[in-house]
């Protein structure tokens, strides 16, 4: 009976903190044309299957599905029409909207989060993806292998990820880091610096 009374307790503030209503934002049409209004802001499993959204000074509700549009914007977070493959090799793939994560960021790598539901639970998967490139899934039981692999072209971030110096809470360094190297490694190839 205590031990329930405590996962109560943990669980509590977490549904008072996450507010789901209409909410300001916007959708950008794949035209790239950004339309402002309200979009229900609906649990995570929800967000990234589809969205209900109001145009500014309308009524009527429209539900958005992925490559409907390009993306939507909401509680300062950007979410962007995505294939979420399951299997690398097949040319197709269920669409979804991923959160991107160092969204305004100029950078070569992008992290993106999709929130998956499994039937009986719901679970959050983190992407990486290099400019041009397709979805990289990092793996979180297999990080270092998965994250060093990713990486390999860097020499050195890829030897310290392999020594176990980052760990899962440290992705976003290895991603600002790699980027911080490919920026100033492309300036040296421009400018033929050694």
């Amino acid at each position: 009976m205590q031990r329930l009374f405590v996962i109560i307790l943990i669980f509590i503030p977490s549904f008072l903190i996450a507010q789901f209503g209409w909410v300001d934002g916007f959708i950008v049409r794949n035209t790239g044309d950004t339309i402002p209004g309200k979009i229900y802001y609906s649990p995570p499993g929800h967000r990234s299957a589809k969205i209900l959204f109001k145009e500014e000074g309308q009524k009527e509700k429209v539900k958005y599905r992925p490559f409907m549009i390009r993306g939507y914007f909401v509680k300062d977070q950007y979410f962007i029409s995505r294939i979420y493959d399951i299997n690398p090799s097949l040319t197709y793939g269920l669409g979804v909207f991923m959160r991107l994560v160092n969204h305004g960021e100029k950078s070569h790598v992008k992290v993106y989060e999709y929130w998956n539901t499994d039937r009986e639970f719901g679970y959050n998967q983190t992407f990486l993806v290099k400019s041009g490139g397709s979805s990289y899934e990092i793996n979180p039981l297999k990080f270092k292998k998965s994250t060093a692999k990713f990486f390999k072209d860097f020499p050195e971030l890829h030897k310290d990820i392999n020594k176990g110096m980052y760990s899962r809470k440290d992705l976003m360094k290895i991603v600002e880091r790699y980027n911080a190297w490919r920026k100033f490694d492309k300036w040296n190839k421009k400018y033929d610096i050694k």
